[in-house]
């Protein structure tokens, strides 16, 4: 046990004792648990604390035996490494996008690392942890998404309170169907049946201030279906109409176009001189609004004309702020 270890090391040594907590039934106490990861006593009372403080995994204490508890007990994953590595890109996606330090997302750290034993691999996720412990914790924040969280999973309503983009405040309760992560907006949506509205609208999980969790259950529709609701929109917007819109991409930047257009509904067609023209039908054309401006003056909106003033409008204003420089 006198044997230093490198810093790298903890990381390693915290993911053995997880996993040994999560494979012992009877529980174990420090000394085996010292004894086993060759550390102090006192080392894997850190360790212990890590999971618990950093990494919010429930770990239970019953006579000096310590093992996962049950709040954090799910049936074991057995996953080959196709498997892993699609989560592993799943998880570098949803880290892109949160900016406080999210211990769940720290604990399937832990057990994804289980799964990837790839030396590069195993220092990403050593690195993604360490910076996810210096982000900020998130305190009243934290315990809002939890209780979103709970009610999704719990399949029962939450009483929120509800900014909108105009800054406007309303209490409502949500009986939350999905949660829906957006890359391109950084943030996690919630697709819930709304009591003001009665509708199932999205919400934007960073605009509840408030979240608590009630007793009342609720089922979610068999016919609800996430893909289907948001394959209409070019990204999260619902809207009873569709916008036809139509883009012409200068030949200099069509293969990037070609490569940056995933939506389902995109139609190109070839243009002249190399040029491409692409047709896309969504929910609402304001949604492409900030996409379409950043392709400059490389593309041109021939239509809606809603579109067409908008882009033509600001990239006049940007000229007119420029025009001196």
């Amino acid at each position: 046990m006198s044997q230093r270890y490198e810093s790298g090391e903890k990381f390693l040594r915290v993911i053995q004792l997880f996993q040994r907590l999560s494979d012992t039934q009877t529980g174990l106490t420090t000394r085996q648990l010292a004894n086993e990861l060759e550390v102090t006593t006192r080392t894997v009372q850190r360790y212990l604390s890590t999971l618990r403080d950093s990494a919010g995994i429930d770990i239970e204490e019953v006579e000096g035996r310590f093992r996962i508890g049950s709040l954090s007990r799910l049936p074991a994953m057995q996953l080959d490494h196709y498997q892993a590595t699609e989560l592993l890109l799943a998880v570098r996606a949803i880290q892109q996008i949160r900016s406080e330090q999210e211990p769940a997302l720290i604990g399937a750290l832990a057990q994804l690392a289980r799964a990837l034993s790839v030396p590069v691999v195993t220092r990403y996720l050593q690195g993604l942890i360490a910076a996810a412990e210096r982000r900020p914790a998130g305190g009243a924040r934290h315990q809002v998404e939890r209780a979103v969280v709970d009610g999704f999973v719990l399949r029962r309503s939450v009483e929120v309170t509800y900014r909108d983009a105009e800054g406007r405040e309303t209490r409502r309760v949500l009986r939350p169907y999905f949660l829906e992560p957006r890359a391109e907006s950084r943030t996690l949506y919630i697709f819930a049946h709304d009591d003001l509205s009665q509708e199932v609208r999205p919400f934007r999980i960073d605009r509840v201030l408030e979240a608590r969790l009630l007793t009342e259950p609720f089922s979610v529709p068999d016919d609800f279906d996430i893909d289907a609701v948001v394959s209409g929109s070019w990204g999260i917007w619902q809207a009873p109409g569709q916008d036809e819109v139509l883009l012409r991409f200068d030949s200099a930047i069509a293969e990037r176009a070609r490569e940056a257009l995933g939506h389902r509904t995109a139609e190109i067609s070839e243009g002249v001189g190399g040029a491409i023209d692409v047709r896309i039908r969504v929910a609402s054309e304001v949604e492409m609004r900030s996409w379409v401006l950043g392709w400059g003056g490389s593309v041109e909106v021939i239509a809606p004309p809603s579109l067409r003033d908008h882009v033509a409008a600001t990239l006049r204003q940007g000229a007119a702020r420029y025009g001196s420089a």
